[in-house]
Protein backbone atom coordinates (compact mmCIF):
# COMPACT_ATOMS: atom_id res chain seq x y z
CA UNK A 1 0.00 0.00 0.00
CA UNK A 2 1.43 3.32 -1.08
CA UNK A 3 0.31 6.05 1.28
CA UNK A 4 0.47 9.79 0.69
CA UNK A 5 1.12 12.00 3.71
CA UNK A 6 -0.18 15.48 4.48
CA UNK A 7 0.21 17.71 7.57
CA UNK A 8 -2.56 20.06 8.68
CA UNK A 9 -3.06 22.17 11.78
CA UNK A 10 -5.91 21.25 14.11
CA UNK A 11 -7.97 24.13 12.67
CA UNK A 12 -7.29 23.05 9.08
CA UNK A 13 -8.10 19.42 9.86
CA UNK A 14 -11.34 20.51 11.56
CA UNK A 15 -12.35 22.66 8.59
CA UNK A 16 -11.66 19.82 6.13
CA UNK A 17 -12.45 16.82 8.32
CA UNK A 18 -14.91 15.12 5.96
CA UNK A 19 -12.52 15.51 3.03
CA UNK A 20 -9.60 14.14 5.05
CA UNK A 21 -11.65 11.12 6.18
CA UNK A 22 -12.63 10.43 2.57
CA UNK A 23 -9.03 10.73 1.45
CA UNK A 24 -8.02 8.23 4.13
CA UNK A 25 -10.84 5.86 3.21
CA UNK A 26 -10.60 6.04 -0.57
CA UNK A 27 -7.29 7.66 -1.39
CA UNK A 28 -4.91 5.87 1.00
CA UNK A 29 -3.82 9.20 2.44
CA UNK A 30 -2.58 9.89 5.98
CA UNK A 31 -3.30 13.30 7.44
CA UNK A 32 -1.08 14.22 10.36
CA UNK A 33 -2.75 16.74 12.65
CA UNK A 34 -0.33 19.24 14.15
CA UNK A 35 -0.52 21.94 16.79
CA UNK A 36 1.58 24.61 18.41
CA UNK A 37 4.30 26.84 17.08
CA UNK A 38 6.50 23.86 16.29
CA UNK A 39 3.68 22.14 14.40
CA UNK A 40 4.15 18.96 16.40
CA UNK A 41 2.22 15.93 15.19
CA UNK A 42 -0.41 15.02 17.78
CA UNK A 43 -2.88 12.83 15.90
CA UNK A 44 -3.57 11.32 12.51
CA UNK A 45 -6.45 10.44 10.22
CA UNK A 46 -5.43 7.18 8.60
CA UNK A 47 -6.82 4.44 6.35
CA UNK A 48 -8.45 1.75 8.49
CA UNK A 49 -6.24 -0.90 6.87
CA UNK A 50 -3.21 0.67 8.57
CA UNK A 51 -4.87 0.55 11.99
CA UNK A 52 -6.05 -3.03 11.50
CA UNK A 53 -2.57 -4.14 10.38
CA UNK A 54 -1.05 -2.38 13.40
CA UNK A 55 -3.53 -4.04 15.78
CA UNK A 56 -2.80 -7.45 14.25
CA UNK A 57 0.93 -6.87 14.64
CA UNK A 58 0.46 -5.91 18.30
CA UNK A 59 -1.72 -8.97 18.92
CA UNK A 60 0.90 -11.24 17.36
CA UNK A 61 3.66 -9.66 19.45
CA UNK A 62 1.59 -9.94 22.63
CA UNK A 63 1.00 -13.61 21.84
CA UNK A 64 4.69 -14.19 21.23
CA UNK A 65 5.62 -12.55 24.54
CA UNK A 66 2.94 -14.50 26.44
CA UNK A 67 4.20 -17.76 24.92
CA UNK A 68 7.79 -16.85 25.80
CA UNK A 69 6.84 -16.00 29.41
CA UNK A 70 4.90 -19.26 29.76
CA UNK A 71 7.92 -21.21 28.56
CA UNK A 72 10.11 -19.34 31.08
CA UNK A 73 7.68 -20.27 33.88
CA UNK A 74 7.53 -23.92 32.79
CA UNK A 75 11.32 -24.17 32.61
CA UNK A 76 11.75 -22.55 36.02
CA UNK A 77 13.57 -19.53 34.60
CA UNK A 78 10.93 -17.07 35.84
CA UNK A 79 9.67 -16.30 39.32
CA UNK A 80 5.93 -16.78 39.78
CA UNK A 81 4.18 -14.39 42.14
CA UNK A 82 0.50 -14.69 43.04
CA UNK A 83 -1.92 -11.83 42.47
CA UNK A 84 -2.60 -11.80 46.21
CA UNK A 85 1.10 -11.29 46.96
CA UNK A 86 1.33 -8.44 44.44
CA UNK A 87 -1.78 -6.79 45.91
CA UNK A 88 -0.43 -7.15 49.42
CA UNK A 89 2.94 -5.69 48.39
CA UNK A 90 1.20 -2.75 46.76
CA UNK A 91 -1.03 -2.23 49.77
CA UNK A 92 -4.23 -2.97 47.92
Amino acid sequence: MSVDRVELSVAQARDHFSERVNRAAYGDEVTYVTRGRKHERVAAIVPIELVEAYEEMIDLEDGRIAHQRLEEIRSGDAEVVSAEDVARELGL
